[in-house]
C-alpha cells in the first residue's frame, strides 16, 4: 500500500557550505603551520647546540690529554688550499689537518682518526675517504646547502668534490690580520697556536672557543685553511682591515676577490661566524657553556669575548 507521508529528503552539502568548511581547514592550516615550523626550529637549534657542548667536552679532553688545545691549522699562518700541493707531500706549509680532525678520538671518531695520515698534507688523495665522510656532530641540523665544498680549489686544484664541510669554526682572533702571518693571533684557536688554559687571562667564561657557520667554499672540517675565523669582517681599510660591525651573519665576510680575482692566494669566505638560526649564531665558551649571540651585538663586546687576553670589562651580553 502506498504511504500517503512524503519520505524526507536526502540534502548533501551545498557549495557555499563547501567552500566555508575549505576555508575553515585553510585558516586553521596556516594557524598552525607557524607553530610547527617554530617547534622544529626549536628542536634544530637545540641539537645544534648539543653539538657544541659535545664538541666542547672533546676540547677539553684534547687539553686534559696534551696540556693546550688543538692549533686550527697544522700549517702556519696565511698558509692555505692555495698553497697545495706544495713543494712535496712532507711540505709543512700544506699539512692544514684541522682541529676538526685532531680531536676526533674525543668524539668517538678513533677508527675515522686512525684512516687519516697526518704525515701528509690533509688535502692528500690517501686522505680522501676520510674527508669525504660527513660528520653529524659538525653540523648544524638548521643547515641546508650542500655537504661537500663546491670551491675551484678543492675541485680543480686538488681535484676532489666530496670534501665535507662542518658548520663550527674557531674563533682565532678579532681581525682577519691576527689569522695572517701580519699580526699575532689574540684567540685561543689560531694557525699552529699552543695555547692553554693558563693562556686564558680574561676566563673561560668570558672567552669564545667556536662558532657556527654557515659558509659553502672553505668550512672543510679535514681542512685547517679557514678552521679559524675573526670577530670582524674584513674591509679594504689599513691598518686593520676589518669592518666597523661584528662578523656575525655579517655577508661576504672575507672577500679575496676584491684583491685578486683569480683567489691565487687565498679563498673567498662568504661567512664566518654564522647560522640559519635568525638573529645571530650559537658560540662555545671556554667552559664548555654554549650562547647564542646576536648578530647586533656590540663591537666592543664581541672583540672582548674572543681576545683571551685583552682585560676587557665585559657587560651582559
Amino acid at each position: 500500500m502506498r504511504s500517503f507521508f512524503p519520505s524526507p529528503s536526502k540534502r548533501g552539502f551545498t557549495l557555499i557550505e563547501l567552500l566555508v568548511v575549505i576555508a575553515i581547514i585553510a585558516i586553521l592550516v596556516a594557524l598552525l603551520l607557524p607553530a610547527v615550523q617554530q617547534a622544529r626550529e626549536a628542536a634544530r637549534r637545540t641539537q645544534c647546540k648539543n653539538n657544541m657542548k659535545q664538541i666542547g667536552l672533546a676540547l677539553h679532553n684534547y687539553h686534559d690529554q696534551f696540556k693546550l688545545f688543538p692549533s686550527s691549522s697544522m700549517s702556519p699562518p696565511g698558509k692555505g688550499v692555495w698553497n697545495y700541493p706544495g713543494t712535496s707531500n712532507f711540505d709543512p706549509n700544506i699539512k692544514l689537518h684541522s682541529w676538526a680532525s685532531l680531536i676526533l678520538p674525543a668524539m668517538d671518531g678513533a677508527n675515522l682518526y686512525n684512516s687519516i695520515n697526518y704525515n701528509v698534507s690533509a688535502l692528500d688523495p690517501l686522505n680522501w675517504n676520510a674527508a669525504a665522510q660527513v660528520l653529524p656532530v659538525y653540523k648544524c641540523p638548521s643547515f641546508s646547502g650542500s655537504p661537500f665544498s663546491p670551491h675551484k680549489h678543492y675541485v680543480t686544484k686538488v681535484g676532489s668534490t666530496t670534501f665535507a664541510l662542518r658548520n663550527y669554526v674557531a674563533m682565532g682572533a678579532t681581525t682577519v690580520l691576527g689569522l695572517s702571518s701580519s699580526a699575532a693571533s689574540n684567540g685561543v684557536m689560531a694557525p699552529l697556536s699552543r695555547t692553554s688554559f693558563s693562556d686564558i687571562i680574561d676566563g673561560s667564561s668570558s672567552t669564545i672557543l667556536l662558532a657556527e657557520t654557515k659558509d659553502e667554499n672553505s668550512a672543510v672540517w679535514i681542512d685547517g685553511t679557514s678552521a679559524s675565523v675573526a670577530a670582524r669582517w674584513f674591509a679594504l681599510v689599513p691598518p686593520t682591515y676589518s669592518g666597523n660591525t661584528v662578523a656575525i651573519n655579517y655577508k661576504p665576510y672575507f672577500d679575496y676577490t676584491a684583491i685578486d680575482s683569480s683567489e691565487a692566494g687565498s679563498i673567498k669566505q662568504t661567512w664566518g661566524p654564522s647560522s640559519n638560526h635568525t638573529g645571530g649564531a650559537h658560540h662555545l665558551m671556554g667552559d664548555g657553556s654554549v650562547h647564542f649571540l646576536s648578530q647586533n651585538l656590540s663591537v666592543a663586546t664581541y672583540d672582548a669575548l674572543v681576545s683571551r687576553n685583552g682585560g676587557e670589562v665585559i657587560g651582559d651580553y
